[in-house]
């Protein structure tokens, strides 16, 4: 106070920016949320947003490597890691996910079929169980192309939860009961007429924490 006193400063000049100064201190958000920038939208939801002390930071809705063309030859769908789904003649699927290549996991559940191993293969059960139903290996249908591990359990027990006429024995990962209000499944879906969506993006999802333990359990799921 007293050096920019005697550099000019009136004192009244001088408690009104320490003012300023204490009640930008005191209105720092406590925490902060990263959103990508949509024009019109991002800005109502930060206004809103900070009226709960959440602060806000833009990133854009594509990177610069999502627009440049990539210089590595593009992998077959079969043999990328991700979520399928198989159909059967009865007119019931089967959903899964790999963390292998599909096209792996799909020949397993070939193998399990054909030596009848009904415990490693809920495919194989279900044509044991059911002598003259046959898979349509032939029609593949990829749902989701992803190496990472949380998007792709999410997005399997998502599109399970979308659809009633499947036969996996397992769930899959255990989401919260609020999805199956946002999500239509198929049978809803059916009965207004209306054709169902595998785009849904999962991604905001909030995966629950998991234990080593948990997520080898998990991993193991690819046998049911």
């Amino acid at each position: 106070m007293e050096a920019l006193t005697k550099n000019g400063y009136k004192e009244k000049d001088i408690d009104r920016v320490c003012r300023t100064q204490r009640t930008k201190v005191e209105q720092q958000p406590t925490t902060y949320d990263c959103l990508p920038y949509v024009s019109g939208v991002t800005d109502k939801l930060k206004k809103i947003l900070s009226k709960k002390n959440i602060g806000v930071r833009f990133r854009t809705v594509k990177k610069i490597q999502q627009v440049l063309p990539s210089n590595k030859d593009p992998v077959p769908t079969l043999l990328s890691k991700g979520v399928y789904e198989l159909k059967c003649t009865c007119g019931k699927s089967y959903i899964g996910q790999t963390g292998r290549s599909i096209q792996c996991r799909i020949k397993e559940h070939q193998r399990h079929t054909k030596l009848g191993n009904t415990d490693k293969s809920a495919i194989a059960e279900h044509v044991h169980t059911n002598q003259n139903h046959k898979i349509d290996y032939e029609n593949i249908r990829v749902l989701d192309k992803t190496t990472r591990y949380y998007p792709r359990i999410i997005r399997e027990s998502l599109e399970i939860m979308k659809n009633n006429n499947n036969f996996k024995r397992e769930d899959g990962y255990r989401l919260s009961d609020t999805w199956r209000l946002a999500i239509p499944r198929t049978s809803d879906l059916e009965c207004h007429g209306q054709p169902s969506s595998t785009d849904v993006q999962p991604t905001t999802a909030e995966p629950r924490y998991i234990t080593r333990s948990k997520r080898r359990q998990h991993q193991s799921l690819e046998t049911l």
